[in-house]
Formats: structure tokens, C-alpha cells, sequence
């Protein structure tokens, strides 16, 4: 095990800032991916159902 120097420490405010970021990044990423997968799916259920009332 490496004996590690107090100054290669990171404080809790900058460990808060860093978890925040990643959150934030976390966040935006799945908003744009829930909102792709949804648009498929509506593009999907729309287009069956327009080919539904098209063949009836």
C-alpha cells in the first residue's frame, strides 16, 4: 500500500463540486437520451397506427 501524502487529499468542498458535476452531467445525458428513445417510439406507434386506419 502507498503511503500517501495529506496534500494529494482533495477537501469535502471540492469532492461536493465534483459529485454536483457529475450529476449534472448524468443528468443532461439521460434527458437526451429519454427524449431520442421517445420520439422513436412515438414515430413507431404513430406510424402503425396510421398504417392500421390506412388498411381498415
Amino acid at each position: 500500500m502507498k503511503n500517501e501524502n495529506p496534500e494529494q487529499y482533495i477537501s469535502k468542498d471540492v469532492a461536493q463540486e465534483m459529485i454536483e458535476k457529475a450529476l449534472r452531467r448524468h443528468n443532461r445525458r439521460s434527458t437526451i437520451i429519454s427524449s431520442i428513445l421517445g420520439w422513436i417510439l412515438i414515430g413507431g406507434y404513430s406510424f402503425g397506427l396510421f398504417h392500421v386506419v390506412q388498411n381498415t
